[in-house]
């Protein structure tokens, strides 16, 4: 009897301990329960903080990209058909060493654009292509014929490319007109421009130029009016790519015979 008496005090003391350690557990980790949750809001404020600032940069760039004119000018070229870069009274540089740098005036006449897939979801358009009827007026060719250039056409059939290059908060698009026929290229940023034709066998229009043009789209300028005048109709989407279609056959004509 004794020694049972022995063990009920043993297992009370026993039990005592393990209450006194749970109960002690307990109360650290109510006091631990405050600082968990404060650090856990101040955490997830955190993140909220980091989401609504990464939110604020996206609308920000996007906003900028939308006020930027590139932009304006490209999505008024897909909904209207057309566009218009305009190089009037700059120097061409011609490679025959026996001439002399002259004036010229060119009007690109972008037809109807074909729009890559919007694949960034940015609701933008970032590539674009058409083809291009280039107008070169009587006064600029009279000049390169005087230079000895040959070659050349009132209407001409060419390429269009632009493709968006984001920079910081904006970008710009770099945009190049090149003929199909040879190796001309003209190269514009913004309304700068540079351009460079070698010059095919048998003919000498060989050159480089550079220097600054006018994007519009505004039909009344007068330099789409001598355009409009010299084909007989308004400057449309459709009328551009009639003109297109026309100097391309007309270019293409021509039967090439081979001699046995």
């Amino acid at each position: 009897q004794t020694t049972s008496s022995h063990h009920i005090i043993i297992t009370m003391k026993l039990f005592t301990i393990a209450a006194a350690v749970l109960l002690r557990c307990i109360h650290s980790s109510e006091a631990a329960a405050p600082k968990l949750r404060a650090n856990m809001m101040g955490a997830s404020s955190e993140v909220e903080d980091e989401v609504a600032e990464s939110k604020k940069n996206e609308r920000t760039t996007a906003a900028a990209e939308v006020a930027n004119p590139c932009r304006k000018r490209i999505s008024q070229y897909v909904s209207g058909g057309q566009m218009f870069f305009i190089v009037a009274n700059q120097t061409i540089v011609l490679g025959d060493p026996s001439t002399d740098p002259f004036t010229f005036t060119n009007i690109y006449w972008m037809c109807q654009p074909t729009v890559a897939p919007d694949l960034n979801g940015d609701g933008m358009y970032d590539s674009v292509a058409s083809r291009v009827n280039i107008y070169i007026p009587p006064k600029t060719l009279k000049a390169a014929d005087n230079a000895g250039v040959t070659g050349l056409g009132k209407f001409t059939t060419h390429g269009y490319t632009a493709s968006w290059v984001k920079q910081g908060e904006g970008g710009y698009y770099n945009e190049h007109v090149v003929d199909f026929g040879d190796t001309t290229v003209w190269q514009i940023n913004g309304k700068e421009f540079i351009g460079y034709e070698t010059s095919p066998r048998g003919t000498t229009g060989g050159l480089v130029a550079s220097g600054e043009g006018l994007w519009t789209m505004d039909t009344s300028n007068p330099l789409l009016q001598e355009l409009a005048k010299a084909i007989g109709k308004d400057l449309t989407a459709e009328t551009c790519a009639e003109r297109y279609a026309e100097t391309w056959m007309e270019s293409h004509s021509s039967t090439i015979e081979v001699e046995d």
